[in-house]
């Protein structure tokens, strides 16, 4: 077995490896290699030298991918996927790559990894907590399954930038990889909802998964519908489901609002952290 930091040229590899190792996981993760691509580049937004593969000969059997930012104010490395094939799992696999990793991830002067893993798997949970991770706090996932509801909604929203949208309108700061520094480097749409030329509501989504990033609206404009807007304005624009992922679980009023356009929480994520 080989371990090394991957680069642009296993993308080919890195996408049948993680297609192989997500094929019976919890969360659908069949992706073509576009939208593959437009996950590790725009979401993820992948830094590979701090991401590595374990190797069978020519075949990679296994893999961590992390992205680096600063988050909270705090320099934070994040994994964004932790796979091992069939076949070669049980085999201390993702801890030996962690063992590789971690020292190149303290040269950088990182302070943390964060992660986040699906709160039943247990075995998942098990590997991380053996390699130093803690839990740090509970995320609410929703998925839209009848946009009927919107169907009466007129959409005004217009198209902005990752600079228009104001932080001060959300309750909370958004998960890593939905955090402003993250969706600067990205590529995501961005709607506004405006009154008097006035900004004072977004959402920041990708069309291709219908997953939204941010969705925010001014205190003194809440309870106008405008949230609804945004939601009309997103499902004009893609043709899949929405998600709103990585909902603090103390978050009532946004679980509120989210609940009263008919999302659903389907399943739920830990958050984890290792401190370097």
């Amino acid at each position: 077995m080989q371990r090394r930091l991957i680069d642009r040229n296993d993308f080919q590899d890195l996408h049948q490896a993680f297609c192989h190792a997500f094929s019976n996981y919890k969360v659908e993760f069949n992706l073509t290699e576009e939208e593959f691509d437009i996950r590790l580049h725009q979401k993820l937004n992948i830094d590979y030298q701090l991401s590595a593969g374990t190797f069978d000969g020519d075949e990679m059997i296994g893999f961590i991918l992390h992205s680096s930012n600063t988050y909270e104010g705090i320099p934070t490395a994040f994994n964004g996927g932790t796979g091992v094939i069939p076949g070669f799992r049980n085999q201390r696999t993702g801890e030996e790559l962690y063992e590789f990793l971690l020292p190149k991830i303290a040269e950088r002067s990182i302070a943390r990894i964060l992660l986040e893993v699906i709160d039943t798997n247990d075995q998942a949970i098990r590997l991380y907590e053996k390699i130093g991770f803690h839990f740090r706090r509970k995320f609410l996932c929703y998925k839209l399954e009848d946009p009927v509801f919107f169907s009466t909604i007129k959409d005004t929203t217009t198209e902005g930038s990752i600079q228009d949208i104001d932080e001060d309108f959300a309750d909370f700061e958004p998960s890593f990889v939905d955090s402003k520094n993250q969706l600067l480097q990205g590529k995501e749409t961005v709607l506004l909802a405006k009154q008097e030329n006035e900004v004072v509501g977004y959402v920041v989504f990708q069309p291709i998964f219908g997953r939204i990033s941010q969705i925010a609206i001014a205190r003194k404009h809440r309870k106008k519908g405008l949230g609804k807007t945004l939601m009309k304005g997103v499902l004009n624009r893609t043709n899949k489901k929405l998600t709103v992922i990585n909902v603090p679980e103390n978050e009532y009023g946004f679980q509120q609002f989210l609940s009263t356009c008919g999302f659903e929480n389907q399943i739920n994520q830990f958050e984890m952290e290792l401190i370097i």
